[in-house]
């Protein structure tokens, strides 16, 4: 039975693997598509797909900076002729059509049948119009979904995550107008924890807006919890945090996650502009290990990128945030963080708090 394709998508990312083997070859076509009266003089398309040239304006009288609504159709690019069966129908994107795209245009994935895909099945970036309209920009290769994560048009830019039916999944960088794939992309502010020993980027996605500007990123663990931090300022610029140095070198040190994974837990406020960061200490001396309740917190006002460390009391167990609940204070007093804390098949509830002793409590709320 086909899963809904963000379902197929969700599951994939919920069991994820960093390191776990995936082609890594470019799942875009390289060669983007031409109109109907260039196609005809190209030669026949082969399997290995090879660069071709650049895409032949259609729709000449199309000026520069176009109102794409104010287009009559005859003036549009021609519908796409001969794509796989079940796709949808889409326009050709051509050069001038750049002109024509603003705000209010998005950059999609489809496949065949719209809202399924499994292996093998067809599927396409688009340029999605605000009234609609689908311009086909590449087609995609069919062994992983592929999620769009974040675009900037002005720089013709998109993240790309690649699901298989493995665990992990990698993100990649998309030119959209050249349909290059670069799969080693934000250089050092892509943190360590996220970066393969290939260099290839893994299981990052955007956050939210930044209030600085950009969009603040996470950098989650293999299997969906947020263990790092990073923000794209615009095109292909990114910036780490200062507090990443410290948190390498504690889990350098031996700091784990809740799982006992080399690792850290990570609580955010809700304006993403403070961050409160657990390394914790593994008790490896007992037959069901656990916390050694001690360990280090790191605060970082992620505005002003200041951090600052401080001893951690603990419970003797290994504690994460509880689901949906962030840090309530500000970078002097971050509050009680509530955490939920496991050894074994012991499970409770704690209020943590930087400088202060952990509270056990019978649950925990937003």
């Amino acid at each position: 039975m086909a899963m809904p394709r963000w379902g197929s998508v969700l599951a994939a990312t919920a069991g994820a693997v960093v390191g776990a083997v995936l082609l890594y070859g470019s799942y875009l076509t390289v060669a983007p598509l031409v109109s109907q009266e260039s196609a005809a003089a190209e030669p026949a398309a082969s399997s290995t797909p090879t660069p071709s040239a650049s895409p032949t304006a259609t729709a000449a009288t199309e000026p520069a900076g176009c109102d794409w609504e104010a287009l009559a159709n005859r003036d549009r690019p021609p519908y796409v002729k001969g794509d796989a069966d079940g796709m949808p129908r889409a326009r050709e994107m051509t050069d001038a059509t750049w002109e024509c795209v603003g705000d209010g245009w998005t950059v999609e994935v489809r496949s065949a049948g719209d809202d399924a895909w499994v292996p093998g099945v067809a599927q396409a970036l688009y340029l999605v119009a605000p009234g609609g309209d689908l311009l086909k920009l590449y087609d995609l290769r069919t062994d992983v979904a592929v999620e769009v994560l974040e675009a900037d048009l002005d720089a013709r830019l998109a993240w790309t995550a690649r699901h298989s039916a493995g665990d992990g999944f990698q993100v990649v960088q998309v030119g959209l107008d050249t349909g290059d794939s670069t799969v080693e992309w934000g250089g050092s502010a892509i943190p360590d924890p996220q970066v393969g020993r290939d260099g290839t980027v893994w299981n990052v996605r955007p956050i939210g807006d930044f209030a600085s500007g950009g969009t603040l990123w996470g950098g989650y663990s293999p299997y969906g919890d947020l263990q790092s931090l990073f923000v794209r300022e615009a095109g292909a610029d990114f910036t780490g945090f200062a507090a990443q140095k410290p948190l390498d070198n504690l889990i350098e040190d031996g700091a784990v996650n809740h799982r006992g994974d080399p690792g850290v837990e990570a609580w955010l406020n809700q304006e993403g502009t403070l961050a409160v960061f657990l390394a914790q200490r593994l008790d490896r001396s007992v037959k069901n290990p656990g916390s050694k309740g001690t360990g280090t917190w790191v605060v970082a006002d992620l505005e002003s990128d200041e951090w600052r460390v401080e001893t951690a009391t603990l419970p003797r167990l290994l504690c994460r945030p509880a689901p949906g609940t962030y840090a309530p204070g500000a970078y002097e007093d971050p509050g009680a963080l509530q955490a939920v804390c496991t050894k074994g098949d012991r499970e409770s509830v704690y209020r943590l708090s930087v400088g202060g002793d952990p509270e056990e409590v019978e649950s925990f709320g937003p």
